[in-house]
């Protein structure tokens, strides 16, 4: 694999994300990825989806913050309908995620699994995802340029696969990963413009990660702030050659 695109030469006059659109707003990635968005872009506006959209933080831009369920097929069909047809979209970034449920963690063994388990894992990890880009690709403006990235993980990644365990969340970004480079396939065909990539975040602060920090190395666990500055700046070197690739947190591609 090739280095960092974090390497790449700015683009000349390239304008700045005018509309930007964060699904799962109100987790601990996706609330800081809107902070930069706010810091860096004071003029933009920031549709926010999220599912209690009482936890979002108050920003110093404008906002539009719409509830949705990546559960339901049903909300979140409702949820890009209230997105005005005048917003042109420039950036959209999906930071939800699902691993465990208290008193059900990761599998450690095939003995463990559980077909509820395993159902979550897909609806939120890879279902979801799926039926927002669904919805929304249709809303795009196909003359204009859009970056979409997704929240993936090198778990998910097969070739990289060593230790085995953690079936469910394995094989559902697994999953979500073949879903992107479909869509990836298909938007180069009807919408060139648009560039959607998987983003591994590293192993970040999070309620996601809480219950697994003890074994995470020292000066390796990254703090909400420190991923969403990094995946900020990833989203800003992606080009079109790049629609269908993973890329972690340091802009380094990775194999599915």
């Amino acid at each position: 694999m090739s280095g960092s695109i974090l390497e790449r030469e700015a683009i000349e006059n390239e304008a700045a994300p005018q509309c930007v659109l964060v699904a799962g707003a109100s987790g601990g990635i996706g609330s800081a990825f809107c902070r930069q968005l706010a810091e860096r872009f004071p003029s933009a506006t920031l549709v926010r989806l999220a599912r209690d959209l009482s936890s979002l933080q108050p920003l110093a831009v404008s906002t539009m913050d719409i509830g949705f369920d990546f559960g339901e097929e049903s909300r979140i069909r409702e949820a890009i309908a209230e997105i005005p047809e005048h917003l042109t979209i420039d950036w959209v970034f999906v930071a939800t995620g699902w691993l465990h449920k208290d008193g059900n963690g990761p599998e450690k063994t095939y003995r463990s699994l559980d077909a509820d388990h395993l159902m979550q894992a897909y609806r939120i990890n890879a279902i979801g995802p799926a039926l927002l880009l669904k919805h929304l690709i249709p809303k795009l403006n196909p003359s204009h340029d859009c970056k979409v990235g997704i929240i993936s993980a090198r778990v998910g990644s097969i070739s990289d696969n060593r230790i085995g365990g953690w079936h469910s969340y394995r094989a559902s970004k697994a999953a979500l990963n073949m879903l992107i480079k479909n869509f990836a396939i298909e938007l180069a065909r009807k919408k060139p413009r648009h560039i959607l990539v998987g983003l591994q975040p590293g192993t970040t602060d999070t309620a996601l990660s809480a219950p697994f920090q003890r074994n995470v190395p020292e000066g390796q666990l990254q703090t909400p702030d420190y991923t969403a500055e990094q995946l900020f700046k990833v989203m800003r070197k992606l080009r079109p050659e790049d629609s269908g690739d993973l890329f972690d947190f340091l802009g380094i591609p990775f194999a599915p």
